[in-house]
């Protein structure tokens, strides 16, 4: 009989060869003194790097630790959608691979579980918060927000924190309906959670900057403006009905 798993953490990875071992580390080593049950899932995105020999490397010595070759290279949005489909946990969360937001703030969401939410998410944006990073970032990010909310209805104050826990529930209803492999697929879910009614909790975070992350400010700010008028015309076409 298959044990029960408390929270299930998915870490997607494209190109993180720098950073994956660091991380998983780090994951295992925080969570191996909590006293629940959990699991970790690395699926990583088609990389061109070693990705995906090292997360190996490390799971050979992690009890625990699944390691997921997806291949060709889809996007974020694809092996996140994989990974919480599959996963058993009571909770599920999901986490950049660089630890540009550590599983150490985990500790600012487990004593708030209790408050009964369904989505959790971690905001560089509310007081409390801690960021370094450029100005040209806060702001392409402020932008972004704005444009979430004019066309979406988004309310939340971030929305790409890639730091964010459900309940098993809102993360199997909610992902099953996700249709964008891309980044945007943050605000994708943001919007359905929202339209299905659950509540989201924004919880501020610790988060810096690392240079080997993907985003380039102009190309991703055009794609995720007209990544925006897709989700809502997906809806209106009603692709989002379940």
């Amino acid at each position: 009989m298959k044990n029960n798993v408390y929270l299930s953490v998915i870490i997607p990875a494209y190109n993180e060869e720098m950073n994956i071992a660091g991380t998983l580390v780090d994951i295992a080593e925080y969570l191996g003194k909590k006293d629940f049950t959990y699991d970790i899932t690395v699926i990583d995105d088609g990389s061109s790097d070693n990705t995906i020999k090292k997360a190996w490397e490390v799971a050979a010595k992690l009890p625990g630790l699944r390691v997921i070759k997806s291949s060709p290279n889809r996007g974020k949005g694809y092996v996140v959608k994989k990974g919480v489909l599959g996963a058993d946990g009571d909770y599920v969360m999901f986490m950049d691979a660089d630890n540009s937001t550590s599983i150490q703030e985990l500790d600012r969401f487990l004593p708030q579980l209790k408050e009964g939410f369904d989505v959790y998410i971690a905001s560089r944006r509310v007081p409390g918060s801690d960021v370094k990073s450029s100005l040209e970032r806060r702001l392409m990010g402020a932008v972004y927000i704005m444009f979430a909310r004019l066309i979406l209805g988004i309310k939340v104050n971030d929305i790409n924190c890639g730091f964010k826990l459900f309940k098993k529930s809102a993360a199997k209803n909610t992902f099953s309906r996700q249709i964008m492999d891309d980044w945007s697929f943050d605000a994708e879910v943001l919007y359905l959670c929202g339209k299905n009614g659950y509540r989201v909790k924004e919880i501020p975070v610790k988060w810096v900057h690392k240079d080997t992350s993907k985003v380039r400010p102009l190309r991703d700010g055009i794609n995720s403006f007209i990544s925006l008028m897709r989700i809502r015309m997906n809806d209106i076409k009603g692709k989002y009905k379940g």
